[in-house]
């Protein structure tokens, strides 16, 4: 606070020389109190200002220092985009010529599912014969199939 003292050095000297003048003076001396109140709270906004602005001058630093990396990422993301509308247009070529396969091989499609509905048509079907039934003996052996009748 030396600042502050130098600065209000000479309204003390004037207010303790106006103390002792009497009561009389009394009133300008408050005036000058407020005003010396108003100088110390300028003081403190200043303070408080000027901390701010350095935090903000760091800040802005920091966004300096990673400005530069930042630069050099875009260029080189401008360089890879630059091969893009090639490739666009690769691809683009790609999707025609495989429409032109998808339209030919399209009735070869509905040939094959022709052909699988006329080879079930032809196919031969297989009975179902039922399942034995477990026995409930595994120990005991199965009796063997009793021999064909011939028809007379």
């Amino acid at each position: 606070m030396g600042l502050i003292d130098a600065a209000t050095a000479p309204l003390r000297y004037v207010l303790n020389g106006v103390v002792e003048h009497g009561a009389e003076a009394t009133e300008p001396l408050r005036d000058l109190e407020q005003i010396q109140a108003h100088v110390l709270h300028a003081v403190e906004a200043i303070k408080d200002a000027t901390e701010q602005i350095e935090a903000h001058v760091e800040v802005i630093d920091t966004l300096v220092s990673s400005l530069v990396p930042l630069t050099a990422a875009v260029a080189r993301l401008t360089d890879e985009m630059s091969s893009l509308p090639a490739l666009t247009e690769s691809v683009a070529s790609l999707t025609a010529k495989l429409d032109v396969v998808a339209d030919v091989l399209a009735p070869l499609a509905h040939a094959e599912q022709d052909m699988t509905r006329v080879g079930h048509l032809f196919g031969r079907r297989r009975q179902v014969t039922p399942a034995p039934a477990a026995d409930p003996s595994p120990a005991a052996p199965a009796a063997p199939p009793a021999p064909p009748v011939p028809d007379a």
